[in-house]
């Protein structure tokens, strides 16, 4: 899907909607034609995360009861939105709409992820829209899932990790920002990591796609 997310600075905030607020954005997409044909106002798509000015919009879904509606010119979807004063426009709140949305769509996409940047908590994870960047890269291979205990009291975290051994019994992840991540594999299952680990050595990669999930995709890089 192509698209150009632009991830947010550290310090946006990140939207909590309520009802009305999702009823109000949700209008936003809608017989919106004359705010946006020709304008420069900053426009993003909460189906592909793409970020542009309305001017690139160039297709507009026809209605019969009102203005036409914009078309994202990344995807074609009709769930463009625009900034306004009352909802800054953000990559956050782009990613929170797609989640409430396309939920089946996202859970489908991570079913299948063997990529996703790392993401340092839960906020940072919307800010960075790492659902709209997670993706299935044909030359990995997905050999095997496990459950994960975070530490009580340390932040989500994930993306793409590595898996270290620390002498005969302890598994720790790393991720791509050389940080230990606060995550244990449950014990019932670290002897199947530690035999991957074996077998396929550095080729072996871990994912985290979902702060809520708590669950390590094991990935193999085809040679």
């Amino acid at each position: 899907m192509a698209c150009r997310v632009v991830p947010d600075d550290p310090s946006a905030e990140v939207p909590h909607l309520g009802p009305e607020d999702l009823h109000a954005l949700n209008r936003l997409t809608a017989y919106n034609r004359p705010e946006l044909e020709g304008s420069d106002r900053r426009c993003g798509c909460f189906h592909c995360g793409s970020v542009f000015p309305a001017r690139e919009v160039i297709s507009w879904m026809a209605e019969k009861d009102g203005a036409d509606t914009a078309l994202c010119p990344h995807c074609s979807c009709d769930s463009v939105i625009f900034e306004t004063p009352a909802f800054p426009l953000s990559t956050a709140l782009l990613t929170t709409l797609y989640l409430g949305w396309f939920g089946p769509e996202y859970e489908g996409r991570k079913r299948v992820a063997t990529y996703a940047p790392s993401f340092s908590y839960y906020d940072d994870w919307l800010r960075q829209g790492v659902p709209f960047r997670m993706g299935s890269r044909p030359s990995d291979e997905a050999v095997g899932e496990v459950d994960l205990f975070r530490e009580f009291g340390c932040d989500d975290a994930g993306g793409m990790v590595r898996i270290v051994t620390c002498g005969p019994r302890d598994l720790v992840l790393v991720d791509e920002r050389g940080r230990a991540l606060p995550y244990t594999i449950m014990s019932g299952q670290q002897r199947l990591v530690r035999d991957l680990v074996e077998k396929y050595g550095p080729r072996l990669r871990g994912l985290i796609a979902d702060p809520n999930d708590w669950k390590l995709r094991l990935i193999v890089a085809r040679t």
